[in-house]
């Protein structure tokens, strides 16, 4: 009986440890997701962390397998995405690479090409006939990515009232809705 008490209190703590984690983190995002950004242009950048001296292995790759899936969403999106290096030796960049994909200015008109846009896996078969082949890349890609995350950016602009990213922004099509709804 004395040796399940340890171990209940380790999975206690462990239950009680994530739940905090989870509550932090889900508190630390809920700040982006209060109306900021709405009708402002888009910034996504994905960062890639490589292994030293497999920083063209991995470019090629990335050329040949993920690059033509990114060209086609900033085609229908009417955006742009650009891949980029670290320009300096600094100590402690936690990254090789980072690709920053900028949406379209809002009412900004994009030109769609005709044809039906395709789901990812639709697109994917498009690309590569040979599926096996694009699996065998990617995989290869992601093995090389010893470390990879995601930021979105949320345009502030210090002339909005509430400037503050914890008050919800109202803007004038909210306010409006909000006004005619009788």
């Amino acid at each position: 009986m004395t040796k399940t008490k340890p171990l209940t209190r380790i999975a206690t703590l462990a239950v009680a440890l994530a739940g905090l984690f989870a509550f932090t983190t889900d508190a630390a995002l809920a700040q982006g997701q209060n109306g900021r950004g709405v009708g402002k242009q888009r910034v996504s950048i994905s960062y890639y962390k490589v292994p030293p001296g497999k920083q063209d292995e991995w470019l090629a790759l990335y050329k040949k397998y993920h690059k033509p899936i990114v060209e086609y969403g900033a085609r229908y999106s009417g955006g742009t995405s650009k891949i980029y290096a670290a320009g300096s030796h600094s100590r402690g960049v936690p990254w090789d690479f980072a690709i920053i994909s900028i949406g379209p200015k809002p009412g900004e008109a994009v030109a769609k090409p005709k044809e039906k846009q395709l789901s990812r896996p639709e697109l994917i078969r498009k690309l590569f006939p040979d599926l096996e082949d694009y699996v065998r890349g990617e995989r290869a890609r992601w093995a090389l990515t010893i470390d990879h995350w995601d930021e979105r950016y949320v345009e502030l602009d210090p002339n909005e009232e509430p400037f503050s990213v914890y008050y919800p922004l109202v803007t004038k099509e909210a306010a409006g809705a909000a006004g005619s709804d009788e």
